[in-house]
């Protein structure tokens, strides 16, 4: 391994190397030939070959060759990089114009489309979840499964150890991530999962949430006709609001003023407000890489929602309606943490 790595960055090196003094000769020799052109028209003039006018002519126009110099070894040297970087990033964008924005979008002032209203069927379960993240650090004995563990209305919590599966298998049930295998809402096979796994379907609470250069109520609502009061109540954010100033008090460039609970409590309620049915109605999936604890756990109860996320608090997993253990990818066992705790205690801190 050191063998062929040592090989690849010698090759990487010796490449950048011609690269300098590719560049260098192209930079340089033109300079080089336009003073010599400079010299040249000024000696004929003092040795009476032509006039004053002429060797004015004659030495700017010379100098202008220096520009044409440049270019052309900038073509030379920088197109083949930039084009083949073009063609990359347009194929990781699906093979679309990186540069033409969605039709509606005005990407200076903010304003978008309204957006489609949510999908209301209900929750009844969802199983046969399969991950497959594009690139990992930690080798895997196969993609991260599931079957049936995932009910209507109840808390489920991923416990493992690092590199087990939990973040992709979460990013696979947003629709976050690629998938193989089969994957069903409610007995359906899910075809698209980008578009079909979308609020008010699913919400999702990321590990590291991005806040908005905002107000609370604009970092829950987005634009949106949503109830932000009973968001910021459900997820027990109301006396940080209260203390802020209210809901339109902002949060800063970016959340700078709120701790990172705040944060995550504010990503919580966005993800709630996506759904405007009562509680006790509609169901819903919030997906969220930490577990809220408390009074907010009892909340999203209360609203009927189903909360699948990752944690080793032992006190958040006694909680959980169902702790599923991920070992190398693979889901090794599911029930209550009472049953489990004696055989996987360890992953528990």
């Amino acid at each position: 391994m050191h063998r062929h790595l040592e090989q690849v960055d010698g090759g990487r090196v010796d490449a950048a190397v011609h690269e300098h003094r590719v560049q260098a000769l192209l930079a340089g020799v033109p300079v080089v030939l336009v003073q010599v052109g400079v010299v040249a028209a000024w000696a004929i003039h003092v040795a009476g070959g032509w006039g004053l006018a002429t060797a004015l002519l004659v030495a700017n126009a010379v100098n202008g060759f220096d520009w044409f110099g440049r270019v052309a070894g900038a073509v030379i040297t920088e197109a083949p990089g930039t084009r083949a970087w073009q063609r990359t990033t347009s194929r990781f964008a699906g093979g679309d114009d990186l540069m033409e924005p969605p039709a509606g979008l005005d990407l200076v002032t903010g304003a978008a489309p309204p957006a489609r209203d949510g999908a209301t069927d209900r929750l009844e379960q969802a199983r046969a979840w399969s991950a497959s993240p594009p690139c990992t650090t930690t080798a895997r004995s196969g993609p991260a499964t599931s079957t049936s563990w995932c009910a209507a209305a109840s808390l489920v919590l991923l416990v493992g150890q690092i590199g087990s599966g939990k973040s992709s298998l979460l990013s696979a049930m947003a629709g976050l991530m690629s998938h193989r295998g089969s994957l069903r809402w409610n007995r359906e096979p899910v075809d698209d999962p980008q578009t079909f796994l979308r609020p008010g379907r699913v919400a999702h609470v990321a590990q590291v949430p991005r806040v908005l250069s905002g107000t609370f109520a604009d970092n829950i609502a987005l634009d949106h006709d949503r109830d932000v009061q009973r968001s910021i109540d459900d997820a027990r954010l109301g006396r940080d609001v209260a203390d802020a100033g209210g809901a339109h008090a902002l949060v800063g460039h970016r959340g700078v003023r709120l701790s990172g609970g705040q944060v995550q409590r504010l990503a919580l309620a966005r993800a709630l407000a996506a759904d405007a049915e009562p509680a006790g109605g509609r169901r819903r999936v919030v997906r969220a890489r930490r577990h809220h604890r408390g009074r907010a756990v009892e909340s999203l109860r209360a609203r009927g929602s189903t909360v699948v996320g990752a944690t080793t608090k032992r006190a958040a997993l006694a909680r959980a309606d169902r702790v599923v253990v991920l070992v190398e990818g693979r889901v090794a066992d599911t029930g209550p943490w009472r049953e489990l705790e004696p055989r996987w205690g360890h992953l528990a801190g």
